[in-house]
């Protein structure tokens, strides 16, 4: 398995923003893996982060803790810090209980959401477009992360919205290699789903959300190489 650095982040937008030290840099390692940036099984070495981020080791390891409580590293005793392996067994159990949520999160949303949220979303919605017709890969994921916030954040139930963006990370982690093939398709989900929404169709959208999720599931696991998994 390699070992990586992430030295090439030095001359990017700097990541450590906001939070302890710790924190920020859990956040940027976190999504460094969820987007590829940092390989499945990739050996993380805290000498060589706490030099990319000019820091201490102190800061670096209670990062990597953080990642290893989170399930995004594993700590093997005398071989080090690996990040974590994609399954088949895992993006079938992911992708399975993400509909359930998402369904029930979209559900809410239609019962609840007010003219400002469903404003925000259409928003959203129309910058997916945009992206699409320039095939702005970057722009379509970051678009499609937005929608979904603003989706929780008209569902009015804070407890789901948690369990959704932590089962979204973990999505995300599966389908960011193949992000620039499924595009279009979310961008056909969200346009049908804001429609529902927007006539407070609660079981249509519960139904749509469902759908989408599950059929994302499906195309993750067809598309994405066999290697892509360790079992």
């Amino acid at each position: 398995m390699p070992t990586i650095t992430i030295a090439s982040q030095k001359n990017s937008q700097d990541p450590l923003q906001s939070g302890s030290l710790p924190a920020q840099i859990h956040r940027a390692l976190e999504e460094s893996i969820i987007s590829g940036r940092i390989q499945p099984g990739s050996r993380l070495l805290a000498d060589d982060l706490a030099e990319t981020y000019g820091v201490s080791r102190i800061p670096v390891r209670e990062a990597i803790s953080s990642l290893h409580e989170a399930g995004w590293v594993a700590m093997r005793p005398r071989y080090g810090v690996y990040v974590r392996e994609r399954t088949r067994a895992e993006l079938a159990e992911l992708f399975e209980a993400r509909a359930g949520i998402e369904s029930e999160i979209a559900r809410l949303a239609a019962q609840r959401g007010n003219p400002s949220q469903l404003a925000r979303l259409a928003a959203t919605v129309a910058r997916s477009e945009t992206a699409n017709r320039r095939a702005d890969t970057d722009e379509l994921s970051d678009a499609a992360v937005d929608f979904n916030a603003a989706l929780r954040d008209a569902s009015g139930n804070a407890t789901l919205s948690q369990l959704s963006l932590t089962l979204e990370k973990r999505a995300r982690f599966y389908f960011s290699p193949i992000a620039d093939v499924l595009g279009a398709e979310w961008v056909v989900g969200q346009a049908r789903l804001l429609g529902l929404l927007k006539r407070h169709d609660v079981e249509a959208s519960g139904q749509s959300a469902r759908r989408h999720v599950v059929e994302t599931g499906e195309a993750v696991a067809r598309l994405l190489a066999p290697e892509a998994f360790s079992d």
